[in-house]
């Protein structure tokens, strides 16, 4: 007898977490770049082109990696001298904390 073959589930999607990643990306726009989700093979990051700051984030990641990756390159952004929202704040410092402790 065949064994039936799952497909794998989709994730769940989360308003509040997809909320807090739009939250993320507004902050990034303040720190003068320009954000764009695309899909492709790579995760996220910062890079500079033709001398303009773009943030490239992979449309297909889970919610969860896209917040870690935007709270850990805000992190190492100037984001001090910004407004966040308090708990904007709390993930970037305590993002910050932990590369102290590395």
């Amino acid at each position: 007898m065949a064994k039936l073959i799952k497909k794998s589930s989709k994730p769940v999607y989360d308003d509040k977490k997809e909320l807090l990643i739009q939250d993320l990306i507004e902050v990034l726009e303040k720190l003068d770049f320009t954000v764009r989700v695309e899909k492709g093979i790579f995760k996220g990051g910062f890079c500079l082109l033709r001398e303009q700051k773009v943030f490239l984030l992979n449309k297909n990641l889970e919610q969860e990696k896209k917040i870690s990756i935007l709270v850990k390159n805000i992190a190492e952004s100037d984001s001090d001298n910004i407004f966040l929202k308090p708990n904007i704040r709390e993930l970037v410092d305590r993002e910050k904390g932990n590369e102290k402790l590395l």
